[in-house]
């Protein structure tokens, strides 16, 4: 049964132009443009392998009823299981929907607009096939005009299909072909039925408004503003009109226009330019001034009759970017402080609202970001809009990520194609946005070549496309984000086998992340000082960097043990030193136009099952579901937000398994005040926006510890509560270890902390199957999996007095006796004399303890690990008082 509009919207040009610029449309409908959004009463049915689905006489009775936007995936659970309502599945995804236009007159011409359809859409209206468009995340438009039942109801359909790539699939030839994210299948996106005159501003330009504004020059008194549109006459016979531009400052006045008189030919689309003149610009000043104007193109009969109106942003503005100095708008440096983001949510996919877009800004405005990049694809229209509006400004990009063909070949001529379509479609679709700084044409083209050291030749398609965007957009640079260039002065043998990439477009992005994947935290900073005298001329960013965190796992110190970046766990306290220690390498180095965090948000990926989490990537600093900011959101707040911001870090670390730990806090205050249950701990000054109160004691039960400062006049204060069930005077340490663990006997050991030196490692590295781990002989085996090995000492806090000390230990590499021999020293004392671990367990990878008395002093016991040939060595330490059980 027909709907009749249908609860859906039929816009017409009575709304007023005023509410058009409250509410930032993009366009707005004209006397004779009607938009009827195609949202409700549709019928989906996921299936493969259907025929005469687009027939009238199909029976779609028994398939779901559904509303759009819409994807039949369902990626991402929280937990360490699939979630009961996972949809994986890749492939067709059928739609059906049964409407009737809005009355309009007669001639009028019908166009079917997709706002993004994932990954390939064909479209069928009455039986009549439109046509097929490819690509997940542009806009479309079909003409269904010869196809349509002006007065009556008409039959829609759409096959959507995002099969995964691979050689002779359907999505073969469409980028992206791989990716670290989900392709959503479906109507993700709004659908609409536009009306229009014959006579109208092109609705086929690559799914463009048809409307293009530049600035050809910005001075202090006047700014000229180029505009072009594109005219087309879909009549029968030649038509004359009047082609009127205008521009208009926030307020709606027209403060420049220009009309002209042209007869189009029937059944051409021309172009036609206007110059205008602004006197006293105002700038685009990013989120110090964000100020909009809008380009207005109506069309007029002689006779001044509006056959069709189409309203744009425009923001007047300049920039440029400095191979040394950085990034500057409108003349001014302005270091971009930025962060990535996808688009996806739970229980959504990518079907979100314009609701949903506006939180995820108002989350990256809060925390002080004033750059987007937009990972790895077009987003949706109403998001550049509200980068406009906060002077957010973007990097907007290609999907060309990981790989450019499955075999490591140039890209082919049908790949090469749709990559050249799709970079089209996004510069057309997104030219107006003043927001938009660069056009990115790929990222980590060249991942999946490294990975597997192999070969790479994508060099012919980033040069092809850099030149297409330099020939859609000349005043825009282009940039391309980089996994894999080392940062030497030519390349390494391994490199050689891989196209250069870096250099072949204007600017560049380094996707690094040391500390996490490879290296150390601070090999960061000297890596982009390497890269920057590799490359002197070329502009340089770090547009990706970041470390995830799970909100249930943490440790006591992020330094005890390593990590397994590509499994579990991953403690949120860990994210927080890698931000810490990458900021400050990053905010000192002047050459840098911009940074972007990996990640805004945590994402779906099939790829990921890290953390606490299943199919999600957990590297963002808020929440999958954006309920719970990270602690690393704040430690960007305190340090890039003017707001007052006072933050005590650690507020889910709820049961903690020592008494004696370091508070921190991220504030941008010059210094905040500690207090325990109401007694004053102290003062900390805070530099760099962490504020640090070292070895504060917890007592048994609940501690409230409370923060304040003041800042700029504002009072600040924050609260956490943590629970202490232990004794300050047991200490258990699973040394090497950067989670802790629970013995079988039920006793709590605490992750690897008190230590100063050595390093903590396992007998099984982090990334080790589960069928391939070797365990030590012991009675609680996972009691030794991990150690801490080198020269290097723990300095325990307990209350003063006697104690017993037990130190676990097992061989875990040595061959035979004498390979490895250390003397243990407990407060000066020899305790242990050249301890043999070989020697004494009768072989490698069997579990010993050796136990001895001490007395703290001054609140601690102090334990030295001395090589005599090799490296010291422990797996576990526990102290009790002396005489317990």
């Amino acid at each position: 049964m027909a709907n009749s509009l249908w609860g859906r919207r039929v816009a017409f040009i009575g709304l007023m132009f005023a509410l058009l610029c409250l509410f930032g449309e993009t366009s707005f409908a004209s006397e004779q443009r009607l938009i009827a959004d195609l949202q409700n009463g549709w019928r989906f049915k996921q299936a493969s392998g259907l025929s005469g689905v687009e027939s009238p006489a199909f029976d779609d009775k028994d398939w779901s009823e559904i509303s759009i936007p819409h994807t039949w995936n369902r990626i991402g659970n929280v937990g360490m299981e699939l979630a009961p309502d996972a949809n994986h599945v890749q492939g067709a995804g059928w739609y059906r929907l049964r409407f009737t236009p809005p009355a309009a007159a007669a001639g009028s011409r019908y166009f079917l607009q997709f706002d993004g359809v994932g990954k390939i859409a064909d479209v069928w209206l009455n039986g009549h096939y439109l046509g097929k468009h490819s690509g997940a995340f542009a806009r479309f438009r079909f003409d269904a005009t010869t196809a349509i039942n002006p007065a009556g109801e008409n039959l829609l359909v759409v096959e959507a299909d995002n099969s995964k790539p691979e050689p002779g699939s359907t999505t073969a030839n469409i980028t992206p072909l791989s990716g670290d994210f989900f392709v959503f299948g479906g109507l993700y996106r709004n659908v609409s039925l536009v009306v229009t005159n014959p006579v109208h501003v092109d609705m086929l330009d690559f799914g463009g408004p048809g409307v293009y504004a530049h600035a050809t020059n910005i001075g202090d008194r006047t700014a000229s503003v180029e505009i072009l549109s594109r005219l087309t006459n879909d009549d029968a016979t030649p038509r004359p009109v009047i082609a009127r531009t205008e521009l208009m400052d926030a307020a709606g006045k027209v403060v420049a226009s220009q009309s002209r008189r042209l007869t189009l030919v029937p059944g051409k689309t021309v172009e036609v330019r206007a110059k205008l003149t602004v006197a006293h610009p105002h700038l685009w000043q990013g989120v110090k001034d964000p100020y909009l104007y809008r380009t207005v193109v109506t069309i007029f009969s002689p006779a001044h009759v509006a056959l069709d109106q189409v309203a744009q942003p425009f923001g007047l503005r300049t920039f440029r970017f400095d191979a040394d100095k950085g990034f500057f708008l409108n003349g001014e440096h302005l270091f971009l402080k930025g962060v990535s983001m996808h688009q996806d949510r739970p229980g959504k996919g990518w079907a979100i609202s314009r609701a949903d877009q506006e939180e995820d800004f108002n989350l990256l405005t809060d925390m002080g970001a004033n750059a987007v990049r937009m990972a790895h694809y077009q987003h949706d229209q109403y998001s550049y809009e509200l980068a406009d509006q906060r002077g957010i400004v973007i990097w907007a990009e290609l999907p060309l990520v990981n790989q450019v063909s499955f075999d490591g070949s140039p890209a082919n001529a049908a790949l090469t194609a749709n990559a050249r379509q799709q970079l089209v479609e996004l510069i057309r679709q997104n030219y107006n946005h003043p927001s938009i700084m660069l056009w990115s044409v790929g990222n980590e083209i060249d991942l999946r070549a490294s990975q597997n050291h192999g070969s790479s030749k994508a060099a012919p398609l980033v040069r092809a496309l850099d030149a297409l965007a330099k020939a859609e957009d000349p005043g825009r640079p282009t940039t391309l984000a980089d996994c894999c260039e080392s940062a030497s002065a030519a390349p390494t043998a391994v490199e050689s086998l891989r196209d250069q990439l870096v250099g072949l477009t204007d600017l560049a992005g380094y996707n690094r992340y040391f500390g996490w994947y490879y290296g150390k935290m601070g090999d960061l900073g000297p890596f982009l000082d390497r890269s920057h005298l590799r490359h002197p001329k070329l502009p340089l960013s770090v547009s990706e960097y970041g470390a995830g965190a799970a909100l249930t796992q943490h440790t006591d110190n992020p330094e005890g043990g390593p990590i397994n970046p590509h499994g579990r766990p991953h403690p949120e306290e860990l994210q927080n030193v890698y931000h810490e220690e990458s900021w400050a390498q990053l905010k000192t180095r002047a050459y840098l136009w911009g940074v972007f965090i990996w990640n805004m948000f945590d994402f779906s990926s099939l790829e990921r099952h890290e953390g606490d989490l299943t199919d999600i990537n957990e590297k963002g600093l808020v929440s999958y579901d954006r309920h719970s900011r990270k602690d690393a959101f704040y430690f960007y707040r305190a340090n890039w937000s003017d707001q007052p911001t006072l933050h005590l870090v650690g507020r889910r670390y709820v049961d903690r398994d020592y008494s004696v730990v370091d508070v921190k806090a991220y504030s941008n205050a010059p210094q905040a005040t500690l207090s325990l249950n109401g007694n004053t701990i102290g003062q900390a000054t805070c530099a760099n926006g962490i504020c640090t109160w070292p070895s504060v004691h917890l007592v048994p039960g609940e501690n409230v510890l409370l923060a304040k400062a003041d800042i700029s006049g504002t009072a600040a204060s924050d609260t956490v509560s943590w629970n202490f069930s232990g004794s300050p005077a047991r200490v258990h340490i699973k040394a090497g270890d950067i989670s802790g663990y629970t013995a079988r006997d039920g006793t709590r050991f605490g992750s690897d902390d008190y230590f100063s030196g050595g390093e903590g490692r396992g007998v099984n590295s982090p990334d080790t199957a589960l069928k391939d781990r070797i365990a030590v002989s012991a009675a609680d085996p996972a009691l030794y999996d991990s150690f801490r090995e080198g020269r290097f000492s723990y300095s325990i806090p307990v209350p003063n007095g006697r104690y017993q000390v037990t130190l676990r230990f097992e061989e875990p590499s040595a061959q035979a006796p004498g390979e490895r021999i250390f003397d243990v020293v407990a407060n000066g004392t020899n305790v242990l004399d050249h301890l043999d671990i070989f020697a004494a367990a009768g072989g490698k990878l069997k579990g010993i303890e050796r136990s001895f008395d001490a007395s703290a002093t001054d609140g601690k016991i102090v334990i030295e690990f001395r090589p005599v040939t090799g490296k010291a060595i422990v797996s576990a330490v526990a102290v009790l008082p002396a005489g317990s059980d």
